[in-house]
């Protein structure tokens, strides 16, 4: 592997972290265990700032491998679809985004260490 001045894992490894964690908070969150996962208006924030910061750098991750792809010449249609998911992931992030102003209004009016269950 080059030296880039920073660890870096294989991509697979890393891709599987991501996997795990997103199970993780998948499970975490569902109807019994979110009360648990959740628990504060502001925990619920920073879960929906991390979500943000996710999609991007999927949707970056997803762009870079559309590009990897493409300059090799293994598939039109593969570096295709990465592209769409690439853009579809960023604006999941856009969406999310755009929910913030509601969260803060949330945390304004109940406070950040306020219960949610």
């Amino acid at each position: 592997m080059p030296e880039l001045g920073m660890s870096v894992l294989p991509g697979s490894v890393v891709a599987s972290h991501l996997e795990a964690s997103a199970a993780g908070l998948a499970d975490g969150t569902t109807a019994p265990r979110v009360g648990a996962c959740v628990g504060t208006a502001g925990e619920l924030a920073a879960i929906v700032e991390h979500l943000v910061a996710g999609q991007r750098h999927i949707a970056a991750a997803l762009g870079q491998l559309a590009d990897y792809v493409r300059g090799r010449r293994v598939d039109g249609a593969l570096s295709e679809v990465l592209s769409a998911a690439a853009e579809a992931s960023g604006h999941s992030a856009e969406a999310l985004t755009e929910a913030r102003p509601l969260l803060d209004v949330v945390l304004d009016m109940i406070g950040a260490e306020t219960r949610l269950s």
